[in-house]
């Protein structure tokens, strides 16, 4: 089980290579939003499988943007294998984004404050039987539209892009992806097929990120 101090090292451990590696990761995002002259962005980090160490690397991104003083919202959009409530000590009872997307709550009950300031955090909520139905409806549009009005940065944790279609119908509802690659794991085919389903839904990829490398 994911502990928090275990795994935010940019929270727990800021002088850490890895955090500068996120930091590093965080830089390039805030570039590219103030070239794109955004103010605020939804911004889904996914990978072509899982256990590629997406979540974590989402969460560690979350609080490093809340460490340079924005206002954050991560969201579990993992319904099938949710995990993010994990890295953040968390449990994934009450209210979460499956509840909201089937009208059981409304958005301010799904969201939850973390330890860390400025950072707050919307878990999976009950597993559902229609994900990808879920995703696709009129209430994720309205959600994340609602949180765009109050946070600057919005991140999504996705489940793999090659193993089911949910993350490929959210990517319609971002303003750019990350996609994330495990060093000596993923293969180079799975990453082309990933950016051909990228490409196809029409978010623009702003780069792949090297997971795990010694």
């Amino acid at each position: 089980m994911l502990r928090l101090n275990d795994s935010l090292v940019s929270e727990r451990n800021p002088a850490s290579a890895a955090a500068e590696s996120v930091r590093s990761l965080r830089v390039y995002i805030r570039q590219h939003l103030q070239s794109a002259g955004k103010d605020s962005t939804v911004l889904m980090l996914t990978s072509a499988n899982e256990g590629e160490g997406k979540t974590l690397l989402v969460a560690n991104l979350a609080v490093s943007f809340a460490q340079e003083g924005k206002r954050v919202c991560v969201i579990d959009a993992n319904l099938r294998k949710p995990a993010l409530h994990l890295a953040f000590g968390l449990n994934n009872g009450g209210n979460g984004l499956s509840d909201y997307l089937r009208g059981a709550c409304e958005a301010e009950a799904a969201i939850r404050p973390s330890s860390i300031p400025d950072l707050d955090v919307i878990t999976a909520g009950a597993a559902p039987w229609n994900p990808a139905e879920l995703l696709s409806g009129e209430r994720t549009e309205q959600l994340l539209a609602h949180l765009k009005q109050q946070y600057e940065i919005v991140l999504l944790d996705s489940a793999g892009v090659l193993g089911c279609i949910d993350a490929r119908v959210l990517a319609s509802q971002a303003d750019g992806a990350v996609l994330v690659v495990r060093y000596g794991r993923t293969k180079r085919t799975a990453v082309s097929k990933a950016k051909q389903y990228m490409d196809q839904a029409g978010v623009p990829l702003l780069g792949i990120a090297m997971n795990q490398v010694k």
